[in-house]
């Protein structure tokens, strides 16, 4: 008896990668389209250049689409990957990365200005990063009320929403705003240290 061997197509898998890439790009550019809040499969399936039953294919349902779009997201604005802060005195590294990334490319600005999709989409980037906030911020021993008000601080100040109005608003160079948002977060660790040592 002969095993069967799997069956391979390696264009077929690239098409249909490609594809799904176009798809994910169409949703992104419903997201740029100022007052949009919601999804349509049928004009990303127009915008692709595929069927409709081809997007459901990739994304049958809003939940998958959500998710494969934070996958895209994440995969333009972090190309490198983002390494997690690993403990206190990483913070202000971590801070600068994570912000000298976003302001590279615009479609960060895309989902700050996109607050109903963006919320939905960041709740499910982001979890694991401000996880890795609070437990970096709870090292540091300080008391809990001052502990919770630093944690609530820097986890508003870990996306694009923090840094963009910087330039949007305040006319910061964006090549500034990294270190300027590090140098915040480095004082907040530092008064909690010495607040600890009390």
């Amino acid at each position: 008896m002969s095993k069967t061997r799997a069956y391979k197509a390696p264009k077929r898998q690239a098409q249909a990668a490609a594809t799904r890439q176009a798809i994910l790009a169409a949703f992104a550019e419903q997201l740029s389209e100022k007052g949009r809040d919601t999804l349509s499969p049928s004009e990303a399936a127009s915008t692709a250049g595929c069927s409709l039953r081809t997007v459901h294919v990739h994304f049958p349902n809003y939940d998958s689409q959500i998710a494969g779009l934070a996958e895209y997201f994440d995969a333009r604005l972090y190309p490198a990957g983002v390494v997690l802060a690993a403990g206190p005195d990483d913070l202000p590294r971590y801070f600068r990365d994570i912000h000298a990334m976003a302001l590279k490319n615009p479609l960060s600005w895309v989902l700050v200005t996109n607050p109903k999709l963006s919320g939905e989409l960041r709740r499910k980037r982001r979890a694991e990063r401000l996880d890795a906030i609070r437990r970096a911020v709870a090292a540091i021993g300080a008391p809990a009320r001052e502990t919770e008000d630093a944690t609530a601080m820097l986890l508003s100040l870990s996306g694009a929403d923090a840094s963009w109005p910087l330039h949007k608003l305040y006319g910061l160079p964006l090549k500034r705003i990294p270190c300027v948002i590090a140098a915040t977060v480095e004082m907040i660790v530092e008064r909690l240290r010495s607040l600890a040592a009390k």
